[in-house]
């Protein structure tokens, strides 16, 4: 993986963020908790904002004074809308019950009918598969990395990740539907 080097942020940039948190943090807090209706998540989000402006203190100084609340407002916003979209798409039921023991099944919410899933069968046939394809799917379904940074982790072109995690799930499916046979 390729590191870019970036310049050192200014004592100036670092203490105009430091005084905008200061200012604003609240503020932004409750916007983000008003999106995703979740506090650790609002502060997930808040948190990310404020690297955002640390990385990137340019964009945050060239932003007139009065209109920088609206800004950071904005940010707040679209990052909240990242995140859901995010957990939307990896969406999955709790596999541990209320009363903190781990259950053997998983609901697949995507689907038009409850199917159940089960983890020790899916486990069983994750190890008979290839090393290399076990750890695609791993990082890609269960992870959540995208094909470009398992592309960069595995040293491979990404169109080759798509290839490799394709032919990981026909095989996977291939091995579920053997078990149904039998």
């Amino acid at each position: 993986m390729k590191l870019r080097k970036r310049k050192p942020i200014g004592k100036y940039a670092v203490r105009y963020i430091e005084r905008l948190y200061a200012l604003y943090s609240k503020r932004l807090f409750f916007v983000a908790k008003n999106y995703v209706k979740d506090s650790d998540l609002a502060e997930d989000i808040m948190q990310t904002v404020f690297e955002k402006a640390l990385l990137y203190p340019n964009s945050i100084l060239k932003v007139p004074e009065e209109e920088i609340s609206y800004f950071l407002i904005a940010m707040v916003k679209n990052t909240a809308y990242s995140f859901l979209k995010e957990e939307k798409q990896n969406a999955h039921e709790a596999l541990t019950y209320d009363d903190g023991t781990e259950g053997d099944y998983v609901e697949d919410p995507n689907d038009n009918y409850l199917q159940l899933i089960d983890l020790h069968a899916l486990k069983e046939k994750l190890n008979k598969l290839p090393e290399q394809q076990r750890d695609i799917l791993l990082f890609r379904y269960v992870y959540g990395f995208k094909c470009k940074e398992i592309a960069d982790m595995f040293h491979m072109s990404e169109r080759n990740v798509k290839a490799k995690c394709s032919e990981a799930r026909k095989n996977l499916r291939r091995l579920l539907a053997r078990d149904k046979d039998i």
